[in-house]
């Protein structure tokens, strides 16, 4: 049965900021901001990923939580929505932060050349990964692919430099570089385990630093929460039968997934900046279709709920 007591001013209040224009434009000035500020040179890389991954975590969190301010939203609608608000944010930010600001390494090495060996403190093993940097030549577009065996499974990856083109003048093109010198590589270490460069292909200006990290969430972890994260948005939209709940939780999690698989340190705020763009479609669409689904099921209110509202 809906709560039809009167709503406290702040929740009257609290709805009418997020259903304006104050919520989503204070969220583009701070992640402005974010981006200002490194662009100076005021903030590093990693933090300012991190801010623009809890920028956007909360700001997408409270365009979910609107759809239950309602009075005539019922319990277990409400209940619903916030826990799917609470689960967006999460699945939002956290793989995103892990993944630009890990943290102090459980060890870490510079390996020159094949058979270069990693040795690794007594009580590394399980669930790890990799952050592997190969510094790349001056000019071209040089590819380099690396084996690390000392794993369960080898820890194998590749890095490269890209070129894309972007507008100069009135008909001209200019032709921009991009190192992806680093990436990340998940895997498992048995105990007592050593790393070893087994292979190194292609052109490098140094050494290859290998730091490991835990992992305590592996990939597939991820996209397990996020399916389930859009599974509980798309009922929760369903029950409560207004709002945007699933579209805006599938933007947080497709968000969480693009920078958590792809981002390192070092390309903590470009990543963060595409995966807002291309996040927000691919997750507003598979939210959309989630959400579509959803409602043909058995999750709407009961009829006498319903009439009771009207």
């Amino acid at each position: 049965m809906p709560d039809l007591s009167a709503p406290s001013s702040f929740a009257l209040w609290l709805e009418e900021a997020l259903t304006g224009w104050i919520l989503p434009v204070a969220a583009l000035l701070l992640a402005a901001a974010c981006w200002g500020a490194y662009a100076l040179g005021w903030l590093p890389e990693g933090p300012a990923g991190v801010l623009i991954a809890i920028v956007f975590a909360l700001t997408l969190g409270l365009l979910v939580v609107r759809a239950a301010l309602a009075p005539s939203v019922d319990p277990a609608g409400r209940t619903l929505t916030l826990v799917a608000a609470a689960l967006a944010v999460l699945a939002c930010a956290v793989p995103a932060i892990a993944s630009v600001l890990p943290g102090t390494p459980l060890a870490e090495a510079e390996l020159a050349k094949v058979g270069d060996v990693m040795p690794l403190p007594a009580g590394v093993d399980g669930r790890v990964r990799l952050l592997v940097h190969a510094p790349l030549p001056q000019g071209g577009t040089p590819e380099v692919q690396f084996r690390l065996a000392g794993g369960v499974a080898p820890f194998e990856g590749q890095v490269e430099r890209t070129i894309s083109y972007a507008r100069a003048g009135r008909s001209g093109r200019a032709a921009i570089a991009r190192d992806h010198a680093d990436v990340w590589v998940h895997g498992s270490l048995p105990a007592g385990a050593t790393l070893k460069l087994d292979r190194l292909s292609g052109p490098v200006a140094g050494p290859l630093h290998v730091a490991v990290f835990p992992d305590y969430v592996p990939p597939v972890g991820h996209w397990l929460l996020a399916l389930a994260v859009l599974a509980l948005a798309a009922i929760a939209e369903a029950r409560v039968g207004k709002g945007n709940v699933a579209a805006l939780a599938g933007m947080a999690v497709a968000f969480g997934l693009l920078v958590g698989l792809n981002a390192t340190p070092a390309t903590a705020v470009g990543t963060s900046l595409g995966a807002v763009l291309l996040g927000g479609l691919g997750g507003a669409l598979a939210g959309g279709l989630a959400a579509l689904l959803a409602k043909l099921g058995p999750w709407r209110p009961a009829p006498e709920t319903e009439l009771r509202e009207e």
